[in-house]
């Protein structure tokens, strides 16, 4: 099976089995411009076309804010507005604070950096959803991402929890949509290079000094290696939960 048909049937079969599409959805698209965004319009559009729908797709890609080497990233933007283009999606960019604002808040060591980039990127795109009068929001998150979620979870926050495939927000006004969630990293990122995409390096300052970033290290090289089943076995456990061999709450 080639790298393409494998990424296709495994969205396929997200969108499927949790119901991600229909007709007549207003999807907005988180487009970062890394590898997964990249990925998540390409099949999203491809599937769009195979199952016959109507339903807008705008790809929205925010300004976070961090300083950059600002030519080249006007450069790239283009780009990613021309990706969009070829693939009939819509695209929208705008300007934020939100990375100005994680790094005031680390300056002062108020809270976590990474903490309120995400809450206000995430408050921005709601606004613009119901701006637009959109349905969906759709992230690019992948199966690492889940498991990783998962750890992040259990060490820090003392619950078995994840990301959704699906999750419902304003009592069903607005569905988010992870249609890469049965997706690796690795396919990812081979059919980027393949097709020769242009990638958004994260200017972010933060991102290789978090927890998330820890623990995909420690996964990546203490824990997949001791064994080829491991990754997969963690995934089909997340996917497969054993809610009545879980003790009840005590605490």
């Amino acid at each position: 099976m080639t790298l393409y048909n494998k990424l296709k049937r495994l969205i396929g079969r997200a969108l499927f089995r949790y119901k991600m599409l229909k007709e007549g959805d207003s999807i907005i698209l988180a487009l970062s411009g890394g590898e997964d965004s990249l990925v998540l319009a390409y099949f999203l559009n491809d599937w769009r076309k195979k199952m016959r729908i109507d339903c807008r797709l705008l790809g929205v890609h925010l300004d976070m804010g961090f300083p950059k080497d600002e030519e080249e990233y006007k450069k790239k933007v283009k780009w990613l507005e021309e990706f969009c283009k070829l693939l009939e999606i819509d695209f929208y960019f705008d300007k934020t604070d939100c990375g100005i604002q994680a790094m005031e808040v680390y300056k002062k060591n108020i809270t976590a950096p990474c903490f309120v980039c995400s809450w206000h990127r995430r408050k921005h795109l709601f606004k613009l959803v119901q701006k637009e009068g959109a349905n969906k929001l759709a992230f690019g998150h992948h199966l690492d991402d889940a498991i990783v979620t998962f750890f992040m979870n259990m060490f820090y926050h003392g619950e078995l929890s994840t990301i959704l495939p699906v999750q419902e927000m304003f009592k069903g006004k607005l569905y988010i949509i992870r249609p890469l969630i049965l997706v690796e990293k690795d396919l990812i990122s081979r059919f980027v290079k393949k097709n020769n995409w242009k990638i958004f390096k994260n200017p972010c300052p933060f991102t290789e000094k978090t927890k998330r970033k820890f623990l995909e290290k420690f996964l990546e090289t203490q824990v997949y290696p001791l064994d080829s089943k491991i990754k997969r076995n963690i995934a089909t456990a997340i996917f497969n939960p054993k809610i009545e061999y879980l003790p009840k709450k005590v605490w």
